[in-house]
Protein backbone atom coordinates (compact mmCIF):
# COMPACT_ATOMS: atom_id res chain seq x y z
CA UNK A 1 0.00 0.00 0.00
CA UNK A 2 1.16 3.31 -0.76
CA UNK A 3 1.37 6.12 1.38
CA UNK A 4 -0.64 9.25 1.17
CA UNK A 5 0.69 12.58 1.83
CA UNK A 6 -1.38 14.58 4.44
CA UNK A 7 -0.99 18.41 3.42
CA UNK A 8 -3.44 20.47 5.85
CA UNK A 9 -6.00 22.72 4.93
CA UNK A 10 -4.77 26.75 4.96
CA UNK A 11 -7.23 28.35 6.95
CA UNK A 12 -8.00 32.07 6.38
CA UNK A 13 -7.53 34.69 8.94
CA UNK A 14 -9.76 34.91 11.80
CA UNK A 15 -12.29 37.81 11.26
CA UNK A 16 -12.56 40.43 14.51
CA UNK A 17 -15.99 39.77 16.87
CA UNK A 18 -17.00 41.15 19.63
CA UNK A 19 -19.36 39.66 22.38
CA UNK A 20 -22.02 41.48 23.48
CA UNK A 21 -23.31 39.95 27.11
CA UNK A 22 -26.80 40.71 28.70
CA UNK A 23 -24.65 42.19 31.87
CA UNK A 24 -24.02 44.96 29.44
CA UNK A 25 -20.60 43.94 28.92
CA UNK A 26 -19.11 43.97 25.30
CA UNK A 27 -15.86 42.17 24.71
CA UNK A 28 -13.29 42.90 21.58
CA UNK A 29 -11.63 39.23 20.69
CA UNK A 30 -7.52 39.19 20.02
CA UNK A 31 -8.08 39.42 16.51
CA UNK A 32 -10.05 43.02 17.07
CA UNK A 33 -7.66 44.25 19.43
CA UNK A 34 -4.93 43.26 17.32
CA UNK A 35 -6.65 45.04 13.94
CA UNK A 36 -8.32 48.06 15.78
CA UNK A 37 -5.05 49.00 18.32
CA UNK A 38 -7.47 48.29 21.14
CA UNK A 39 -4.34 47.43 23.18
CA UNK A 40 -3.26 51.28 23.42
CA UNK A 41 -6.76 52.57 24.37
CA UNK A 42 -7.48 53.60 27.31
CA UNK A 43 -11.53 54.55 26.81
CA UNK A 44 -14.62 54.48 24.41
CA UNK A 45 -17.69 56.64 23.03
CA UNK A 46 -20.35 53.99 22.53
CA UNK A 47 -23.09 55.52 19.20
CA UNK A 48 -26.29 53.96 18.28
CA UNK A 49 -27.26 54.10 14.54
CA UNK A 50 -31.41 53.15 14.78
CA UNK A 51 -31.51 52.65 10.73
CA UNK A 52 -28.34 50.09 10.39
CA UNK A 53 -28.94 48.60 14.08
CA UNK A 54 -24.94 49.35 14.30
CA UNK A 55 -23.31 50.01 17.57
CA UNK A 56 -20.57 52.14 17.03
CA UNK A 57 -16.80 52.08 18.99
CA UNK A 58 -15.13 55.59 19.04
CA UNK A 59 -11.24 54.46 20.74
CA UNK A 60 -10.11 57.12 22.92
CA UNK A 61 -6.24 57.44 24.25
CA UNK A 62 -7.59 59.19 27.52
CA UNK A 63 -11.43 59.75 29.20
CA UNK A 64 -11.31 63.47 28.87
CA UNK A 65 -14.56 62.92 26.01
CA UNK A 66 -17.78 63.30 27.39
CA UNK A 67 -19.41 59.96 27.70
CA UNK A 68 -16.21 58.28 27.93
CA UNK A 69 -16.23 54.71 29.09
CA UNK A 70 -13.37 52.63 30.64
CA UNK A 71 -11.90 50.28 29.05
CA UNK A 72 -10.53 46.71 30.73
CA UNK A 73 -7.80 44.47 29.52
CA UNK A 74 -7.67 40.70 29.61
CA UNK A 75 -4.55 39.00 28.36
CA UNK A 76 -5.94 38.97 25.05
CA UNK A 77 -8.99 41.13 25.00
CA UNK A 78 -10.57 44.29 25.43
CA UNK A 79 -13.81 45.23 27.32
CA UNK A 80 -16.41 47.68 28.30
CA UNK A 81 -19.40 47.72 30.61
CA UNK A 82 -22.22 50.38 29.66
CA UNK A 83 -25.37 48.17 31.05
CA UNK A 84 -26.89 51.80 30.57
CA UNK A 85 -26.05 52.53 26.85
CA UNK A 86 -28.43 49.38 26.36
CA UNK A 87 -30.99 50.00 28.41
CA UNK A 88 -31.33 53.30 26.78
CA UNK A 89 -31.96 51.93 23.77
CA UNK A 90 -33.94 49.37 24.73
CA UNK A 91 -31.87 46.47 23.36
CA UNK A 92 -31.60 43.50 25.27
CA UNK A 93 -30.16 40.01 25.27
CA UNK A 94 -31.34 36.76 26.66
CA UNK A 95 -27.87 35.47 26.42
CA UNK A 96 -24.08 36.35 24.94
CA UNK A 97 -23.98 36.66 21.40
CA UNK A 98 -20.77 36.58 19.52
CA UNK A 99 -20.99 39.03 16.79
CA UNK A 100 -18.64 40.58 13.82
CA UNK A 101 -16.78 43.56 13.94
CA UNK A 102 -16.05 46.15 10.96
CA UNK A 103 -13.61 49.38 11.22
CA UNK A 104 -16.27 52.42 9.48
CA UNK A 105 -13.56 54.50 7.94
CA UNK A 106 -16.42 57.02 7.32
CA UNK A 107 -17.41 57.79 10.64
CA UNK A 108 -13.98 56.56 12.42
CA UNK A 109 -15.84 54.04 14.87
CA UNK A 110 -15.74 50.26 15.10
CA UNK A 111 -18.53 49.08 13.87
CA UNK A 112 -20.46 46.01 15.26
CA UNK A 113 -23.68 45.23 13.77
CA UNK A 114 -26.58 43.77 15.74
CA UNK A 115 -29.29 43.13 13.37
CA UNK A 116 -29.72 39.69 14.91
CA UNK A 117 -30.67 40.97 18.70
CA UNK A 118 -34.35 41.91 19.31
CA UNK A 119 -35.12 45.10 20.40
CA UNK A 120 -37.56 45.50 23.54
CA UNK A 121 -40.73 46.23 22.66
CA UNK A 122 -42.81 49.42 23.95
CA UNK A 123 -41.88 53.01 23.61
CA UNK A 124 -38.26 54.36 24.26
CA UNK A 125 -37.24 56.03 27.13
CA UNK A 126 -37.26 59.65 27.45
CA UNK A 127 -33.54 60.93 28.34
CA UNK A 128 -33.34 62.23 32.05
CA UNK A 129 -31.96 65.92 32.65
Amino acid sequence: MAYEKFIPKTTKPSRPKATIRPSGLISFDAQAVEDFGLFDATHAVLFFDRSKKRIGVKILKNGDEEGAVPLTRRRRSVSLKAPGFFDQFSISLPAPKRLDVSFDEGEGLISIGITSVRRRPGRPRRARN
